[in-house]
């Protein structure tokens, strides 16, 4: 079931400003600039992959094939659209009546209330669902999702060169503040 970034997030959970406060960067000083920015940016992909959950809003695709759930994200806001090919080949937008949106569960998925229609045999991703999901903008991100993003933000400024494991306080750092927000693999 491949997800695909259809568009990325407008922001990042913690701004330029308090990445700079984390690095103790002065603010007029600007040379670091880039590289704090990058430093965020790899922090928040981090927290992403590490919790399972998508945190800025931002819309993505599912590409597949019709299952009786289509387990889209967790975070799920909302589906733009159902769209598949059917068995002539042409593309067709399942109407919104016909399927539930399951916004509420740890992984938000969509179903049908009866059955999927039929799609182009053999072809191998004839259904795409368009979607919505994340927190919402960086005030909705949860505050330990962000110490963590600044925790590793401030950490990967400091140590600039490849430091070995990382364990210690750091990893315990990490993995406290975002063992709640971390979906449960099924």
């Amino acid at each position: 079931m491949p997800i695909i970034q259809a568009t990325q997030p407008a922001e990042t959970p913690i701004s330029l400003v308090e990445a700079r406060l984390q690095c103790q960067v002065d603010a007029d000083i600007t040379d670091e600039d880039t590289l704090i920015e990058s430093l965020i940016k790899a922090a928040t992909g981090f927290c992403e992959k590490y919790t399972g959950r998508p945190l800025i809003t931002q819309q993505k695709k599912y590409v597949g094939c019709f299952a009786p759930e289509l387990v889209l994200s967790p975070n799920l806001v909302s589906v733009e659209s159902v769209k598949y090919l059917d068995s002539q080949g042409a593309q067709r937008t399942v109407d919104a009546s016909d399927y539930f949106v399951d916004v509420a569960s740890i992984e938000g998925q969509v179903s049908a209330y009866e059955v999927w229609p039929s799609t182009k045999a053999n072809h191998p991703q004839p259904v795409t669902v368009s979607f919505t999901c994340g927190y919402g903008d960086a005030a909705d991100v949860p505050e330990a999702i962000k110490q963590c993003i600044r925790l590793l933000v401030g950490h990967w400024f400091n140590n600039r060169e490849a430091v070995g494991k990382v364990d210690g306080e750091l990893e315990f750092s990490v993995s406290s503040l975002l063992s709640l927000y971390r979906v449960p693999v099924i």
